[in-house]
């Protein structure tokens, strides 16, 4: 079952709204997407079994968002195993998103 806010990430340059009829040049973030990129912005890289443990998100959720995100260049394998960490673009993505969804 998908998450609600499981909407796909927006590449960077796409056309987005933000429901204001705004158009965005950056990724939309879902509330998801922002925890876990906080979170490997904080610990670096992580297996996404663990990030799904330390985030309290469902591990199949973390897995698809991962690899969308992975999509949309803010997180990357690091080995060949399915280790991710977050790229500069993701850096600069939650950064720009956080202010978004501070409640």
């Amino acid at each position: 079952m998908t998450a609600p806010d499981a909407q796909p990430v927006g590449r960077s340059g796409e056309s987005n709204s933000d429901g204001r009829g705004e158009s965005l040049d950056a990724p939309s973030l879902t509330r998801s997407d922002e925890r876990l990129l906080a979170y490997l912005d904080d610990v670096g890289t992580d297996y996404p079994a663990f990030v799904a443990s330390n985030t309290g998100l469902y591990a199949d959720h973390v897995e698809s968002r991962l690899e969308a995100l992975a999509a949309a260049g803010l997180v990357e394998r690091v080995t060949g195993e399915t280790v991710y960490c977050l790229t500069d673009a993701g850096r600069a993505a939650l950064r720009d998103d956080c202010p978004r969804w501070s409640d």
